[in-house]
């Protein structure tokens, strides 16, 4: 490999992502570092668990919503301004300077996802119109129907809150089936098996078809400080790099695609294909 094929330096720090995906579930869920929890972070992370160490940015978005439809959003000192106004900053700065490298490296829900992947089963590849719905999902269970109904619609059905009920369940603090919550705990409880059903069979079935983050994020892909660059004088365009790619996108034609988690397979594939940060 030559100097101007070598990784750089960062990238081959973070080379094992497992590595990673594991320090980032430990830290967004360290109970020691709570007091973080007024900081949203730019990946799907339930709030409502008391282990949380951040927000996550869509139940700040959904409580915006609701004081605001009820007249209660307003000022500089209202703390509901201040949350929904700071998680929106927190994703557009995560989706302009990083794009989805949060999905891929540090998200829990698609960690599991990720490790549900790992069963030596056929996979399902999905066509790449498949991720089109996340954003009208951002627009009407984050903003619109939080707004109308106000209510938090979208943790309301979320599966890694989901996960958090189970957990409380456990703990002896019931949560399902009490009216008029029950249903909506139940429909998330079978939204949340059917996800990790699919992720056996699917890359990362919820990421794809209907995170909200993820659909915001991804679409940052293509003007995000991190992006995919490739040597253009030595790629033969031998495919290894398509081939590696979990979502299969081809990397060398779109590689900005919004359905990229920034996993960076295809990198650890091809040296011919580096992830830089624009200059």
């Amino acid at each position: 490999m030559t100097s101007k094929d070598k990784k750089p330096l960062w990238q081959r720090l973070l080379s094992n992502r497992r590595t990673v995906q594991t320090a980032a579930l430990f830290f967004s869920n360290a109970s020691f570092l709570t007091f973080l929890r007024f900081i949203p972070c730019g990946y799907l992370q339930c709030s409502n668990c008391a282990i949380s160490t951040f927000s996550c940015p869509l139940i700040l978005l959904q409580r915006g919503a609701v004081m605001a439809s009820m007249g209660m959003l307003g000022g500089l000192d209202s703390k509901f301004t201040a949350s929904a106004t700071a998680a929106v900053a927190m994703l557009v700065f995560f989706g302009a300077l990083f794009g989805s490298f949060g999905c891929g490296w540090l998200c829990p829900f698609g960690f599991l996802q990720d490790l549900l992947g790992k069963i030596p089963l056929k996979k399902i590849t999905l066509p790449g119109w498949a991720g089109l719905l996340r954003l009208p999902l951002f627009a009407g269970l984050v903003v619109i129907i939080p707004y109308l109904s106000r209510q938090l619609i979208f943790c309301d059905l979320c599966p890694s809150g989901a996960i958090n009920r189970l957990w409380q369940e456990a703990a002896g603090i019931p949560l399902f089936f009490r009216a008029p919550e029950g249903f909506l705990a139940l429909a998330s409880l079978m939204f949340l098996a059917s996800i990790l059903l699919g992720a056996i069979f699917i890359h990362r079935p919820f990421c794809t078809l209907f995170c909200p983050i993820g659909g915001f994020v991804g679409l940052c892909n293509k003007i995000s400080g991190l992006h995919l660059t490739r040597n253009h004088e030595k790629c033969v365009a031998c495919n290894r790099c398509r081939d590696a790619c979990p979502q299969g996108i081809d990397p060398v034609r779109d590689p900005a695609h919004s359905q990229c988690s920034r996993c960076l397979e295809c990198s650890a594939r091809c040296r011919l294909l580096n992830a830089e940060f624009r200059t």
